[in-house]
């Protein structure tokens, strides 16, 4: 197995470098509804401007994070402002909750949070409001596809929540060097599961695998032929290769906010989801006002109402200012 520096963040093995695939059951919003307005007018409030947001949803990589993983102060400044403003300020990630609590360290903030990718959704105070798990079956589905293609899959549940591990890895197939050295990473976070013929797992929120893209593409037709799932195919951000990961077809980070909008008493329109990625699509969307970091993906920022700035250049900074001045002049 690969010997890792103590400082490798196991997320640091998963989190993309760009979408490449992104397949879901859910439909998608009506195209050419929004129009973004760019950092270099953020001065001027965008022709859709805010009105009412309550409740604002932020990913966390890409977009409140820098790209060495960092919080930046001003941003940090600034989540605490929106918060003493008034505003429910959640974090929406594709994360664990483990990895996600630490973010909060670096904001010095207990916040709600809607982790892996909406399936799962905790409180500030780390309460499980709400999970997504697969059922058992679909698990077992999944666990033959893989098994028949020859890749081990890496099976995510809450650990907080449940006790146990944070993820199980399939040993009825030999790991690739991926796998290996997402299990080094992981260190005691993860146990493996040695027995091929075991089954009946009804806690999984999340199913993962790591192989060549043409290995994956194959799972993921296999996956996706199903019909209950969404899967999204990236190239891993750390390892050579790349990553599959798939939830339950009706779960995204939007479905996930909902709940907890719902939760906190806040309506839809209320909420402003901003985000980087393509699974941040769904929220950006479908939230009263979506905004697009200056380093997203060009689908995400024409899905947008807004584009601010990226998140190395604490882009963050700018809505929030632009949110809570709306908040104080009502």
């Amino acid at each position: 197995m690969q010997k890792l520096p103590p400082s490798t963040r196991l997320d640091d093995v998963l989190l993309p470098t760009r979408p490449i695939t992104t397949r879901t059951s859910e439909a998608s919003a009506t195209a050419g509804h929004r129009r973004p307005c760019y950092l270099s007018n953020v001065n001027a409030p965008p022709d859709n401007a805010p009105s009412g947001i309550a409740l604002l949803a932020i990913d966390v990589d890409g977009t409140l994070v820098t790209e060495a993983n960092e919080v930046r102060p001003d941003t940090r400044e600034a989540v605490c402002r929106a918060q003493a403003g008034g505003l429910e300020v959640v974090l929406a990630t594709g994360r664990r909750y483990r990895t996600t609590q630490g973010v909060m360290e670096q904001l010095g903030l207990p916040l709600p949070a809607v982790c892996l990718g909406g399936a799962l959704t905790k409180s500030a105070a780390g309460e499980t409001l709400h999970s997504e798990p697969f059922a058992a079956k679909q698990v077992d589905a999944l666990l033959r596809h893989a098994r028949r293609r020859g890749l081990p899959l890496i099976l995510q549940r809450d650990s907080d929540g449940r006790g146990g591990p944070d993820f199980v890895v399939d040993a009825g197939v030999p790991w690739n060097e991926e796998t290996e050295y997402y299990v080094c990473v992981g260190g005691e976070s993860g146990s493996t599961d040695r027995a091929p013929e075991r089954t009946g797992y009804d806690d999984i929120l999340v199913v993962g695998a790591f192989g060549s893209q043409e290995e994956l593409a194959g799972l993921e037709r296999d996956f996706v032929g199903d019909g209950a799932f969404a899967t999204v195919l990236v190239p891993s951000k750390r390892t050579p290769g790349w990553y599959l990961e798939t939830i339950l077809g009706h779960v995204s980070k939007w479905t996930g906010l909902q709940r907890l909008a719902a939760h906190l008493g806040v309506s839809e329109s209320a909420v402003c989801a901003v985000g980087d990625a393509a699974n941040d699509l769904p929220m950006i969307r479908g939230a009263g006002f979506g905004v697009a970091m200056g380093n997203a993906s060009p689908e995400v920022k024409e899905a947008a109402d807004w584009v601010t700035g990226s998140n190395d250049e604490g882009g963050l900074v700018p809505l929030i200012e632009l949110l809570v001045n709306a908040a104080s002049s009502r």
